[in-house]
């Protein structure tokens, strides 16, 4: 679905009229960033009607709309299509790894999550400071784990989350461990 912003009567800057793309994209990030994710699509969308070139009006996009109900869709087409127009653009590739895994599609997040770390190890979202590289980290370590690789998602907890965490996740019990250790690790980084 697609918002437009059109500017009322007036105040040309009301709606957005008078402002160019860029400008429009960064109205959206302080919308974002004050969690009015609404006014922030609204924003990025307008800002893509003026410029659909412009890769970061499609990770706002994106952003905004991953944390609006019932847009995840929405939210995984805008960042497929911001990364093609801008491979370096890195938040959207940790976005498109938490919509894919909101969405249940593990092997995806695995993918962006895996692709995300290697290219950009000590990520951190620019506009929300405290989702970072663990918590793409603990992202992984979930997916393993409901892909039933318990073995995989033992790893990433011991080797980047928690290096004091033991389990034997050969046995049901060790399995039942880990998801607790992940519950855990989800208050500190989730």
């Amino acid at each position: 679905m697609a918002l437009s912003f059109v500017g009322c009567g007036g105040d040309d800057n009301e709606g957005g009229g008078g402002l160019s793309a860029m400008e429009m994209t960064e109205r959206g990030w302080t919308s974002f960033e004050a969690g009015d994710y609404n006014a922030a699509l609204a924003d990025f969308q307008a800002a893509l009607d003026r410029d659909g070139g412009y890769s970061d009006a499609w990770n706002g996009a994106g952003w905004s709309a991953g944390r609006t109900p019932g847009k995840l869709a929405e939210a995984k087409s805008n960042f497929a299509t911001c990364y093609t127009l801008d491979t370096t653009k890195y938040d959207a590739l940790g976005g498109w790894a938490f919509a894919s895994y909101q969405s249940g599609e593990f092997n995806a997040t695995l993918s962006k999550a895996d692709s995300l770390l290697t290219r950009r190890p000590g990520w951190r979202f620019l506009h929300e400071p405290t989702l970072d590289f663990n918590d793409v980290r603990l992202l992984t370590a979930k997916s393993y784990y409901n892909l039933e690789n318990y073995t995989a998602s033992y790893n990433v907890v011991v080797t980047y989350l928690n290096s004091s965490f033991e389990a034997d996740v050969a046995t049901p019990s060790g399995r039942v461990e880990l998801l607790r250790e992940l519950e855990r690790l989800g208050q500190i980084y989730g």
